[in-house]
């Protein structure tokens, strides 16, 4: 049977979202409607369509009559993407304690034996799923799956700024470390740690800024990078 036009179109879709996503088509790529329609043997009416998805989703700028490229990473949207995220993994904490069984420790502490094996071989795009999983599985414990989906939905700028932090192996562990101590502290029924920890890993990129903006310049909006200053007042927050 062939595809109705929606499915086509959320194909289209979900195909050049997971490209954005990791990095396949980098911030501030054009995108051509009828070379994509081409590689993706469709008609050009599906190809529009996603790229309107896209730039609700603030992945896509659309500019009528020229041109459609890949946004750039806009870091004003990382920081509230982050804040937000913060904010729904810290009031998870003291339900989480209550809740984690030894099941539940087991079944993270095998996801970060599986974290460790993507660093021989730079796997970044391996542990990066797998990160998702391990904070994932904090929401499934204690039933709060809708804040989860909610972090995956509003985080398309941060969560492309993490994808590069970890393209360096020292990273990598000092990812796997900190998923460690936060884990460490659930074991501990230590909400107050577990707090502690999390911020510090979702601050992180923070100490990472500068050496981004350094190695990838054209990925960042300019006029959203920070001032040093403003960086400071945020590394003494």
């Amino acid at each position: 049977m062939p595809k109705s036009d929606s499915s086509v179109q959320s194909a289209v879709y979900t195909a050049l979202k997971n490209n954005i996503m990791s990095l396949q088509l980098k911030p501030g790529t054009t995108m051509s409607t009828q070379k994509i329609a081409a590689k993706l043997n469709v008609s050009r009416t599906p190809v529009r369509e996603a790229f309107i998805r896209l730039q609700r989703d603030g992945l896509v700028d659309i500019f009528p009559q020229k041109e459609t490229c890949v946004s750039r990473i806009d870091f004003s949207k990382v920081e509230q993407e982050r804040f937000l995220r913060e904010s729904l993994e810290s009031a998870n904490m003291d339900s989480l304690v209550k809740k984690i069984t030894r099941d539940d420790i087991n079944e993270l502490e095998l996801n970060l034996e599986q974290q460790r094996t993507t660093v021989p071989t730079c796997d970044y795009n391996t542990l990066l799923k797998l990160d998702n999983s391990f904070h994932e599985y904090l929401f499934k414990v204690t039933g709060q799956i809708f804040s989860w989906e909610t972090i995956e939905r509003t985080s398309n700028h941060y969560a492309r700024i993490r994808l590069i932090t970890v393209w360096d192996k020292d990273i990598m562990m000092e990812t796997i470390l900190q998923h460690q101590k936060i884990l460490s502290a659930l074991q501990d029924q230590s909400a107050e740690y577990a707090k502690i920890y999390m911020k510090a890993h979702l601050h992180k990129l923070e100490n990472q800024v500068q050496q981004l903006l350094k190695d990838y310049p054209d990925y960042f909006v300019k006029d959203s990078i920070p001032s040093e200053e403003r960086f400071e007042a945020l590394l003494r927050e």
